[in-house]
């Protein structure tokens, strides 16, 4: 048997429930691909689908060897799937994409090109973005919440159209945290990286994955996965409830012994009882979620469980 030939890029693709745009997302993979001119890999990542993509996907496989086809067997979100694509790419540069055409496949030579001997990792900043005005709204605030909470120390890049080096996934690998968002774990580890625009498009086929809900998801995996502050924060409030309960038991012996006044016990002992209370459920909240994280983290489950693998 001869060699196996070495592969150059390795484009990694997690898909839930694309199956009507499938078709059109391969043919323009296969173009930018073959311009190339360099030996390359398709990896698609079958994220639990329920609407037939994974058969789309087998079809493609039936006529190209460069394709590798990965199954879950449920739906483990999309961190998890790029995860699984990562792990089985061989090739010396990844390129990580979406399958709805947003970020069309024609800017990927752009990537590619930004890739220098001096830099390590390539992130994306759309134009213009094509996305609905609360979607639009929601990344914003995601963003700016996410480097409000960790400074100035490092650019945080959310978007999930990125090129990187393989050393880069090796720094991925490195990190056994079960937290792994992706574009957070990437801009913390501050590998030599740059940012580029590229072009946005409308979604033409499917529905959006990311509602409302997966944004506030995603914005308290930021939090509890990635920073202490909202231990300090409770610390910074036990503090504040204990200097104002202080500051009312003072204001009111002031008032009984200097000017012989007796404030009525009940309202005052009301509004002090439901501030400490709320203060101490959010802190037992607080610290709940953080202790469910070391417990997932002791039970060292798998991110994701493969069904099947067509390579």
């Amino acid at each position: 048997m001869g060699k196996k030939e070495r592969v150059i890029y390795s484009f990694v693709i997690p898909v839930f429930n694309e199956a009507s745009i499938l078709p059109e997302l391969y043919s323009r993979m296969i173009t930018v691909c073959d311009h190339l001119e360099q030996p390359y890999e398709l990896i698609f990542i079958d994220d639990g689908s329920s609407d037939g993509s994974f058969e789309v996907l087998k079809q493609f496989k039936d006529e190209d060897k460069a394709l590798q086809l990965i199954k879950l067997t449920r739906n483990f979100g999309q961190q998890a799937a790029v995860l699984a694509g990562f792990r089985h790419a061989k090739g010396d540069v990844i390129v990580q994409l979406d399958s709805d055409l947003q970020h069309p496949p024609e800017e990927i030579p752009k990537l590619l090109a930004a890739l220098t001997e001096e830099i390590d990792l390539v992130t994306t900043v759309a134009k213009k973005r094509r996305d609905g005005a609360l979607r639009v709204l929601g990344s914003k605030y995601l963003h700016g919440f996410g480097q409000l909470l960790f400074g100035n120390s490092f650019h945080l890049n959310l978007s999930s159209f990125r090129a990187m080096r393989r050393s880069v996934i090796e720094k991925v690998e490195a990190c056994r945290d079960r937290s792994r968002y992706m574009a957070v774990l990437m801009s913390w580890m501050g590998v030599p990286s740059v940012e580029i625009e590229v072009e946005h498009h409308n979604r033409q086929k499917g529905q959006t994955k990311y509602s409302v809900l997966t944004l506030v998801q995603l914005t308290w995996d930021l939090i509890t996965g990635y920073s202490n502050f909202p231990l300090r924060a409770v610390t910074y409030m036990g503090l504040f409830g204990a200097g104002l309960g202080f500051a009312v038991m003072m204001f009111l012996l002031y008032q009984r012994i200097v000017n012989g006044i007796l404030i009525e016990g009940f309202i005052v002992l009301s509004a002090v009882f439901a501030f400490f209370a709320g203060v101490q459920l959010l802190s037992v909240g607080l610290l709940g979620e953080y202790l469910g994280r070391v417990h997932l983290q002791i039970q060292n489950r798998p991110d994701y469980i493969i069904e099947k693998v067509i390579d």
